[in-house]
């Protein structure tokens, strides 16, 4: 079996090391990763410069590749360059933070499982729900590994991934596994305005989650009763249930 994992947190990111440790009983596994961090990137590629791959290592020791460009382009140089398109699987992890919700549209690490689908290779987006310093890798990177092996006995339709959402628990803590569908996740106070010794304006995108209750079968209420969300995805956004709706529109032209 011959696997290619990557993120958006860089490749100097524990999640990776964790991530590779753990699919490594399955059969080859190749990194490649951003040379820095790359969140929120979503699904950039890089056509204003030259993409390059160097060698470096990760924070055990072993050989990771790292790229100048974004996650996806990653997935790109990964499959087509390392791998010579002999890939059986593409999983993007483990992210340090939740792509829950709405976020997957922001989210460089599903962009990369994305972008694997894409490529016509299977895909697996992986995170720990947390922003804690302290992050119970090993509970994401287990399920990751179990989940893999399923993948590859039990493959998807085209065009789908898996994004996997994991609480920051212990895994003698987890309340088990729940198939979800992405939750509505909105910000307020998105912009900062700040002022430069030379009065200029600029500006910090962030903002915080407007709290709202979360209803089960979503991603973000399975992660908060301890339990790992696996939401599936597709390419596909055509909104179907709307083509009655806007029919009408036809008649404009």
């Amino acid at each position: 079996m011959r696997l290619l994992i990557t993120n958006d947190d860089g490749v100097q990111a524990p999640g990776l090391v964790e991530l590779k440790n753990a699919l490594l009983p399955l059969g080859d596994v190749y990194c490649i990763a951003p040379e820095r961090p790359r969140s929120a990137t979503g699904h950039a590629i890089t056509l204003h410069k030259p993409l390059r791959l160097n060698k470096s290592r990760m924070d055990d020791g072993s050989i990771a590749w790292m790229a100048n460009g974004s996650p996806a382009d990653c997935v790109t140089l990964g499959v087509h360059e390392l791998m010579q398109n002999e890939v059986d699987l593409v999983v993007s992890g483990i992210n340090h933070g939740p792509n829950l919700g709405w976020d997957v549209h922001y989210s460089g690490t599903v962009a990369a499982a994305m972008e694997a689908v894409m490529t016509g290779y299977p895909g697996i987006a992986a995170s720990v729900a947390s922003w804690d310093e302290r992050i119970h890798w090993n509970t994401a990177a287990r399920f990751v590994a179990r989940l893999a092996k399923w993948l590859l006995e039990n493959p998807l339709p085209p065009h789908t991934v898996l994004n996997v959402n994991a609480p920051n628990l212990p895994e003698e803590e987890l309340n088990g596994v729940e198939i979800t569908s992405l939750g509505a996740r909105q910000y307020f106070d998105r912009t900062i305005k700040c002022t430069d010794p030379a009065g200029r304006d600029y500006y910090w995108l962030g903002g915080s989650v407007i709290q709202r209750e979360l209803m089960r079968g979503e991603d973000a209420h399975a992660v908060a009763h301890g339990k790992i969300s696996v939401t599936p995805l597709q390419l596909d956004l055509t909104a179907h249930k709307l083509f009655g709706a806007v029919s009408a529109i036809e008649k404009l032209g």
